[in-house]
């Protein structure tokens, strides 16, 4: 049985190096070399493998060169788009050596926002209403309820790159400068213009879900955000596992196995208080930031991915496990970023209730611990990104 091989570990990545490490899993992790990523200075992997990009290597020639080193076949664990998007564009060579859970009949569109919500249109799920469009148009906004969020309908490196994460636009004007700008830098790239729910972080619902080979979902968590950096739109700060909705549950199933999508999904809902629905957000098509809440309160996706791919007998078990809601996830460095007193009151209030479950910090985990106290101190010594 081969080990499960994690993808440059930052902070989803240590999330699911400690949900397998729960599972007594032989972990190898893969990542680059500079600036070195957390999960290196985890002791629960057997052992740390770096590649270097300012070198020409990559991290799919690393994975083929390890291939050879390692005793049975390898399950991959994604833990960002861009690794995300390298298995999908070398499944081919990769299959032969790992198992890797991503379904070719999707491909790349698991990026595509715009397939998302074609998606939920074929299953009858609710979105925001929204337009697509190239860079250059003026799409028809007849209608909509300002604000609008605009954003890339991927950001693939097929698709063009980054470009920007997403804007929120007030009112006409800003609409309009907008679409000057994404028509002057972006020509021709399609983006999705669609209305911003109101509402809080915490009707942001997430479903969590490992589906098979042959795109069934085996087992679903369900959690909320209760906070975010930044807060209008961001990622999760504060979290909490929570019974969601049986609508939001059902409509998760529906979308992840009409597609037939294989691997570990959270399919992001957010309820709408104007008409009482939920709403389709995103189907994220990796582990996600918190990924470690789920594992700590029960559902355990990467362990069940694991036994799946390996025929692990351990499976069954892992699949009947009871999800335990009294247990709540807290990204420090985000909250830090935010510096919000009422989010530091639900921290405070969460804690009477829950127990606290934090991003990084795991028992006996020292080493991590020092690496993410200087990492924390750099960042915001340089003002840079949460590590």
């Amino acid at each position: 049985m081969g080990p499960a091989v994690v993808l440059n570990p930052g902070t989803a990545g240590i999330g699911i190096i400690h949900a397998l490490s729960r599972g007594n899993v032989e972990i190898v992790t893969v990542g680059r070399k500079w600036p070195p990523l957390l999960g290196r200075f985890s002791r629960f992997p057997k052992r740390h493998v770096v590649y270097d990009p300012r070198r020409g290597e990559s991290l799919v020639g690393r994975l083929l060169a390890l291939a050879d080193e390692l005793d049975g076949r390898g399950v991959l664990f994604p833990a960002i788009d861009v690794d995300l998007e390298q298995l999908v564009t070398h499944r081919e060579a990769l299959a032969a050596r790992y198992h890797v859970p991503v379904a070719p009949h999707i491909g790349l569109e698991i990026f595509d926002k715009s397939w998302h919500y074609e998606l939920a249109a074929r299953t009858g799920v609710p979105t925001p209403r929204h337009v697509v469009f190239a860079g250059g148009e003026s799409p028809d906004v007849g209608g909509f309820r300002f604000p609008l969020i605009v954003k890339p309908a991927a950001r693939t490196a097929a698709s063009g790159g980054r470009a920007f994460r997403l804007r929120v636009l007030r009112d006409r004007g800003e609409l309009e400068r907008a679409l000057v700008e994404i028509g002057s830098e972006h020509a021709g790239r399609r983006f999705q213009l669609a209305e911003d729910i109101p509402g809080e972080p915490d009707q942001l619902y997430t479903i969590g879900s490992y589906s098979n080979r042959d795109g069934r979902v085996l087992r679903s968590y369900t959690g909320r955000k209760l906070s975010q950096h930044p807060y209008t739109h961001g990622d999760a700060s504060v979290a909490e596992s929570i019974r969601a909705p049986d609508v939001v549950v059902r409509h998760a199933r529906v979308l992840l196995e009409e597609a037939r999508f294989h691997g570990i999904s959270q399919v992001e809902f957010k309820h709408d208080a104007r008409d009482g629905l939920y709403k389709l957000l995103e189907i994220n098509g990796r582990s996600w930031s918190w990924i470690k809440l789920p594992a700590v309160s029960g559902v355990n996706l990467p362990l069940i991915q694991y036994y799946d791919l390996t025929g692990d007998p351990r499976l069954a078990e892992a699949l009947a496990a009871e999800q335990d809601d009294g247990k709540f996830f807290v990204r420090d460095q985000l909250v830090r970023l935010n510096d919000l007193p009422a989010e530091r009151r639900r921290i405070e209030e969460m804690g009477r209730q829950k127990t606290l479950v934090p991003a990084v910090f795991y028992d006996g985990e020292l080493r991590l611990k020092l690496a993410y106290h200087v990492a924390s101190a750099l960042m915001r010594w340089r003002g840079g990104e949460p590590v």
